[in-house]
């Protein structure tokens, strides 16, 4: 069992993450914005966090960075349904940004439960072995 922390403005895709992975047997905690899952990370040792990447207000970039200064170690996993026009826009690929802020993979919205469990299990929880919680 793993804390995993669920940071999206979109309360659909929150609960939709969360019923998702509480069938696993993971522990979810969902947060509606970057501030509020920043401090949250604070109150609660967490073994990933799933964050969207565009969200108002502290967006998924800056809550990465905010992160990780007190959880280095956290596993991070950035989302978002975010798609550029054409194949060759000048726009950032903001998939590569938060993996070199430290995100550990990145998935495009619409994802499926198969894909989130398997971002969250493999790439994150097997990379680092999942606190034990009272």
């Amino acid at each position: 069992m793993a804390r995993i922390l669920v940071i999206d403005d979109d309360l659909y895709i929150c609960f939709t993450i969360k019923t998702i992975l509480e069938r696993r047997g993971h522990k979810v905690i969902i947060a509606e914005c970057g501030e509020r899952g920043a401090a949250l990370t604070e109150l609660y040792a967490c073994d990933a966090v799933i964050v969207d990447i565009f969200m108002p207000g502290l967006n998924g970039l800056d809550t990465i960075k905010l992160i990780r200064q007190p959880e280095p170690d956290v596993k991070i996993v950035a989302i978002s349904s975010y798609r550029f026009r054409e194949g060759r826009s000048s726009a950032p690929d903001f998939f590569r940004m938060s993996l070199e802020l430290g995100a550990s993979c990145y998935l495009r919205k619409p994802f499926t439960a198969t894909e989130v469990v398997e971002a969250v299990e493999k790439y994150c929880l097997l990379l680092a072995p999942a606190r034990q919680y009272a």
